[in-house]
This record gives structure tokens, C-alpha cells and sequence, in this order.
């Protein structure tokens, strides 16, 4: 049984307070000292299913945080205490700043989750796309305009994951996606989660590591952050970085 959700006190310019039954930004409490996946600090690409490239051509995963350990409680989502509301997570890649000079060939997604609940006991599905991002970040913000979908994957499974139940790791989910970023283009994946039911739940996984570049989130139920996607860090003090990295050949 899940807890009552803790709201996050965003500042007091905002003026956001969680009245019952309504949507705000949230976190949730631990629930113990239970460890997430990656506890003992393995490389980046443990997590990531191996993908094998074609003769001639290299893999490589792009991530953005420095480490990839996954943090009890470090991540946020527009809810209230009864469900989550529809969330989406952001991140932005160069590939140009990974040395990749040459088309970019997406075949996989991958996050990990810290909380995913469902009122009937098996998880949740999620909608996960890549594209090509036609413009800079601003570091705050990223602008949907800019943002020209490729490829979409629309019923990833997510396993039932309780943060609060004794033993509980957490869950990695590797989603197989297909595109071409062609060289000198920037790249986005985005997870779209859908409103829940009454007792269902979904938080990314993430923690408070330093990353190269900001994740962003958007939830069309709470302002902030609103449909704009905006920076984690911008959103909950202590810099939630989402664990999302974009695995391909080139």
C-alpha cells in the first residue's frame, strides 16, 4: 500500500499548495532503506541491454548524467495522493559532443524507474518517442516546436514496481526504437506516461547526481511546470537528474 505523497514546497512565489484530491508537483517518502538498481555504482552501460553494431560500425550509448545510480525519492511527478497525472520526461542529446560526426542510429531507449504502481497489481504502460530537435536548449526550457518525432513506441511495459514494499530495487526498462539522426542533428527521446486510475502511480528514476546537460519534464496538470517542458532542476531543488540515455550504432 502506498503512502500519503509529500508535496514539494517549490517557493513560496509560487504560491502551490496540494489541496485534497487535487494535482501538484510530488514526491513520495522511501519508505525504508530499500537500494535501487545500480546501488554499487556500475559504469553507465550496465543498465543498457548490449546491443551488437553491424560490421564496420560502433555502438554507443548517450547519457547525459554522471552517474547512473537510481536515488530513493529523488524523483517528481504531477499527482496528487490517490494517482499520478499525465507526465513527460525529456532529455536532449548532441551527438556531435559524443564524437559522433556520421548519421546516428537509435536502437533503443532506456530508463530506469524509481515507482510504478497500477490498481491492478501489473504495472504500467508508457508511450516512448525519439526525434530530432531543431534548435539549442535554452538550459531552462525546450520548445515542443522544435521537437519533430521519428519514431513512437506506444506500449512499453513498465513491471509493477512499490518503492515502499520491503526489497524492492527498482526496475530498468530497455525500449528497442528505430531511427536515423542524420549527422550534425540534435536528438530527443521523451517518456510519456498517461493520467492513472485511482492507485496508480509512476515516477522515473533519477537522482541527484551532476549531469552535462538538464533532463526536462512537462505535465499539462500542474504549473509549474505546465506543457512546457522545463528543466528537473528547475522544478525540485536539489537537481533531479532523470536516468534516460539513447543507445545506437554509427
Amino acid at each position: 500500500m502506498r503512502p500519503l505523497l509529500l508535496s514539494l514546497v517549490i517557493g513560496l512565489a509560487l504560491g502551490a499548495c496540494a489541496e485534497a484530491g487535487k494535482s501538484a508537483i510530488q514526491g513520495h517518502t522511501d519508505g525504508g532503506d530499500n537500494t535501487h538498481p545500480d546501488a554499487s555504482g556500475q559504469h553507465i552501460d550496465a543498465f543498457v541491454d548490449h546491443i551488437d553494431a553491424p560490421p564496420g560500425m560502433m555502438t554507443k550509448t548517450l547519457t547525459e548524467t554522471n552517474s547512473n545510480t537510481l536515488e530513493a525519492a529523488s524523483s517528481i511527478a504531477c499527482g496528487n495522493a490517490n494517482q499520478t497525472q499525465q507526465n513527460s520526461y525529456y532529455r536532449v542529446f548532441d551527438p556531435a559532443t559524443f564524437g559522433i560526426t556520421t548519421d546516428f542510429h537509435i536502437t533503443q531507449v532506456t530508463f530506469q524507474v524509481e515507482d510504478c504502481e497500477s490498481a491492478a497489481g501489473n504495472g504500467e504502460v508508457v508511450t516512448v518517442q525519439v526525434g530530432t530537435y531543431n534548435g539549442t536548449p535554452s538550459g531552462t526550457t525546450i520548445s515542443t516546436n522544435n521537437l519533430a518525432m521519428l519514431a513512437q513506441a506506444t506500449n512499453v511495459q513498465v513491471p509493477e514496481v512499490d518503492e515502499t514494499a520491503a526489497g524492492t530495487t527498482g526496475a530498468t526498462v530497455n525500449a528497442p526504437i528505430t531511427a536515423t539522426i542524420t549527422a550534425g542533428q540534435k536528438l530527443y527521446a521523451e517518456v510519456d506516461t498517461i493520467a492513472g486510475s485511482t492507485g496508480s502511480f509512476f515516477y522515473i528514476g533519477s537522482n541527484t547526481g551532476t549531469e552535462t546537460s538538464p533532463g526536462y519534464f512537462s505535465a499539462a496538470g500542474c504549473t509549474p511546470p505546465g506543457t512546457t517542458p522545463t528543466s528537473m532542476a528547475s522544478v525540485k531543488a536539489g537537481a533531479a537528474s532523470i536516468l534516460l540515455t539513447v543507445t545506437g550504432t554509427y
